[in-house]
């Protein structure tokens, strides 16, 4: 597997795919043990708003409980996450996704960098 489609398999099969369905365990498997993790929400829905400043965590197991915290809203709200058009050069690398759902897609631009095989950067923003 290239570094494309080891990027690709990351994101959307392990960690978005797993997201959609619950599974934040599997879903964290994508991430190196001391992933650096940076969220600003994409999609306002119950009582997650979109802030001025990023939730950040750096660490799998945090990325973890803050994830399996969401488990059941985001399994109410019934959307899904698409990966669009991936970069990668090398280890690192870029993609543009959107969150599908109710109403209208909401895109969104990831940079990441992977290590030993798994994500050990994820910055996540808004378009």
């Amino acid at each position: 597997m290239d570094a494309r489609e080891l990027a690709l398999h990351l994101f959307q099969t392990t960690y978005y795919d797993s997201i959609d369905r619950g599974d934040m365990a599997t879903a964290v498997s994508a991430f190196h043990e001391d992933i650096q993790w940076s969220h600003v929400q994409v999609w306002e829905h119950h009582d997650y708003r979109r802030r001025d400043q990023p939730t950040r965590f750096n660490g799998r197991a945090k990325v973890q409980a803050f994830l399996s915290e969401r488990v059941d809203k985001l399994k109410e709200a019934g959307i899904r996450h698409r990966v669009r058009e991936l970069v990668c050069d090398g280890e690192r690398g870029a993609f543009l996704a959107a969150v599908e759902g109710p109403g209208p897609e909401r895109p969104f631009f990831v940079w990441f960098e992977i290590r030993d095989g798994k994500v050990a950067r994820y910055t996540l923003r808004p378009l």
